[in-house]
């Protein structure tokens, strides 16, 4: 027949002997230092994590900075552009020439026996005005523009 309790012991009346005694505590406390390890994996873990999850954001931070500084490179290159472009219209501002050939454009002023045309979309063609100037005046405004300086009037 099968007992079907267990038989309880009466641990006042056993003893350990020295050799049993000090396996034991060297068992205990190589669990312990099991449980150590495991904690410190665990925190190294969570360290490493949220380092990964600090350095992805900074990361971004980073690309998008520095995103924004090559546009604002390129916006104070074309801001510099514009202000030397000012500054040569300003050098040209006491010219007669460049005074003449701003009333041309911007006014609409004619010279003495100049004729004006006037087309259904309120622009006179480049061919026209070449042609009219080259009659009465022996230049054209492509010449003029080459001989101040200007653009061609850039808005920006």
């Amino acid at each position: 027949m099968a007992k079907s309790k267990k038989q309880k012991f009466d641990t006042t009346e056993i003893r350990l002997s020295d050799e049993e005694l000090a396996l034991r505590m060297e068992q205990r406390y190589r669990e312990r230092a099991a449980v150590q390890r495991r904690k410190k994996a665990i925190m190294v873990i969570v360290f490493i994590v949220v380092f990964a999850l600090l350095a992805t954001m900074c990361g971004k931070d980073i690309v998008r900075l520095k995103a924004q500084n090559i546009a604002l490179k390129k916006q104070q290159a074309e801001l510099e552009k514009k202000r030397d472009e000012l500054k040569e219209e300003l050098e040209n501002v006491d010219d007669p020439e460049y005074i003449r050939e701003q009333a041309r454009k911007q006014l609409r002023l004619l010279n003495p026996g100049e004729i004006l045309f006037t087309f259904d979309d309120g622009e006179t063609p480049k061919d026209e005005e070449e042609t009219e100037e080259t009659e009465d005046s022996g230049e054209s405004d492509k010449d003029k523009t080459e001989e101040t300086g200007d653009s061609g009037g850039a808005d920006g």
